[in-house]
């Protein structure tokens, strides 16, 4: 027969459905008491996991079944006074229930659960506990001797000195704990109570003060291990995190290092590539420029040979520019070691750069010390700092100004040479900038068409190459100086030249 309208169901189902909704109701109560800390804070599954797997490490005894096996000598005691029957109930009891609770630890540890699992684990845990206190519990009434208050003091005291190691072991498990000692003193109490005596309704007091002793203590105790396992697991989700930045951060530089390969196989190819007709631009160039094969009819032809060329030769320059910097910043530009006369290659590419310099009416001064040792690198690199550093002075540089070529030794025994200029200077935030590649102060990007951004920084990749390094100091509206570094190890003395030789 069909419910009542609307319902659709039988009495027999709605009935069924309201006892199924009961339990339920009745689980997430006992669900949420477990799930609260010391402080009724609310824990989350993977502490509770936490907590039980902590049991189950403190019940890891070097002879599992001792403390049931000391049941028999314990029965023992009563042996005359208790009939032999009753003495072997809860030897029994006790001996099962270790059985029970063993079973209980070894399948939680064979089956790992998740956090998803933690209520099924919760209630097993909490019934082999409460399995094991009532087995505790029954000698109060099998091994209970009326009249004789000796043999009852016995039994009121080991059942109190086996809830203290009960305690110790179950502490990191507050339900644990709760379903492990509740079971004992109340059984003790109504023991004791029912004989009405002044004497055992003290005593009563005292078990129930002695519990609410242990409690607290044991509520100390659990607070300082749930302390150390968050601690714990803070350090896990450090640690996950920190392998994780490790992870995506190998994978971001081998990412980085397979386009730095593409890039410089790119460069390598397209070098060859470009090289190859810009010569053939510049030759030519070169050749309608100079009239080889007769004047031009239209001297207008003639400029624009001129700018040809110097447009190729520009381009070309730039290409260097660029596979130099692809080279350094991949680690294989070889350097050609030899001794070096820093001085001298200072006043050649001097005369390289006089005629920009005299086009831009600045002056270029030398001032280097004398006996100055040679330098142990790569010519063709030194050169090229040279002559990046006076063009770069001379660029910025107003005219009647002064460039400043300088080379000196250091008291450390480093030798500091560079370029000091009287230019616009370049503002202090924009120092670490103009070192990078492509990159322009304020005053290079005011006077497009005189430069890429590559000087500066090949300068300091070739003096990293040799072991050195490059300092920018410049003041806006005061000038630059630009000073290149070279480590001791870089430098020959005559005295060592001479034992060389």
């Amino acid at each position: 027969m069909a419910g009542p309208k609307g319902h659709g169901m039988t009495a027999g189902e709605a009935r069924q459905t309201k006892e199924t909704s009961r339990q339920r109701s009745w689980s997430g109560l006992a669900t949420s008491f477990l799930a609260r800390g010391p402080n009724g804070e609310k824990l989350s599954p993977e502490i509770r996991l936490e907590q039980m797997r902590m049991l189950v490490e403190a019940q890891q005894l070097p002879m599992p079944y001792a403390f049931p096996l000391l049941m028999i000598p314990y029965a023992a005691c009563f042996a005359g006074e208790v009939a032999w029957y009753w003495l072997i109930v809860p030897v029994v009891l006790v001996l099962a229930a270790g059985l029970y609770n063993k079973k209980t630890m070894t399948d939680f540890t064979a089956a790992e659960p998740a956090a998803s699992d933690v209520a099924l684990w919760e209630r097993r845990f909490i019934l082999a506990s409460v399995f094991f206190a009532i087995a505790m519990a029954s000698t109060a009434y099998f091994f209970w001797v009326p009249d004789n208050y000796l043999l009852q003091s016995f039994v009121i005291t080991a059942l109190l000195i086996c809830l203290a190691p009960g305690c110790l072991i179950t502490s990191c498990y507050l339900p644990a704990f709760y379903a492990s000692i509740v079971p004992v003193i109340i059984a003790v109490c109504v023991q004791v109570s029912l004989y009405g005596t002044a004497i055992h309704i003290a005593l009563a007091g005292v078990l129930v003060l002695f519990s609410i002793l242990l409690s607290q203590l044991t509520v100390r105790h659990n607070k300082i291990m749930l302390h150390s396992i968050t601690l714990r697991e803070d350090k896990s989700a450090l640690i996950e995190q920190i392998f994780k930045a490790k992870r995506d951060s190998d994978a971001a530089r081998a990412r980085a290092e397979e386009a730095n390969r593409a890039k410089s196989h790119f460069l390598a190819n397209m070098s060859h590539e470009l090289r190859t007709p810009l010569n053939a631009i510049i030759g030519f160039s070169e050749v309608m420029a100079s009239e080889i094969f007769g004047k031009h009819a239209i001297p207008t032809y003639k400029e624009y040979a001129h700018d040809i060329n110097r447009s190729g030769q520009h381009l070309l320059g730039l290409i260097n520019d660029v596979l130099d910097l692809s080279r350094i910043e991949a680690g294989r530009f070889q350097i050609t070691e030899e001794e070096v006369d820093i001085a001298q290659l200072a006043e050649d590419c001097r005369r390289i750069v006089e005629i920009r310099a005299q086009a831009q009416r600045v002056q270029l001064v030398s001032q280097f010390d004398a006996d100055l040792p040679q330098v142990y690198g790569d010519a063709r690199a030194l050169r090229q700092t040279w002559i990046n550093l006076m063009t770069n002075a001379v660029k910025f540089s107003p005219p009647e100004s002064t460039v400043l070529m300088f080379a000196r030794m250091e008291d450390n025994g480093e030798m500091r040479f560079g370029i000091h200029d009287n230019g616009q200077g370049i503002a202090e935030s924009e120092i670490e900038k103009v070192l990078q590649a492509f990159t322009q102060g304020a005053s290079g990007l005011a006077q497009p068409g005189k430069g890429s951004g590559l000087g500066l920084s090949i300068v300091k990749g070739l003096l990293a190459v040799h072991g050195g390094r490059f300092e920018l100091k410049s003041t806006l509206g005061q000038g630059t100086q630009a000073e290149c570094v070279l480590p001791p190890q870089r430098l020959r003395t005559k005295r060592q030249m001479a034992r060389s030789a």
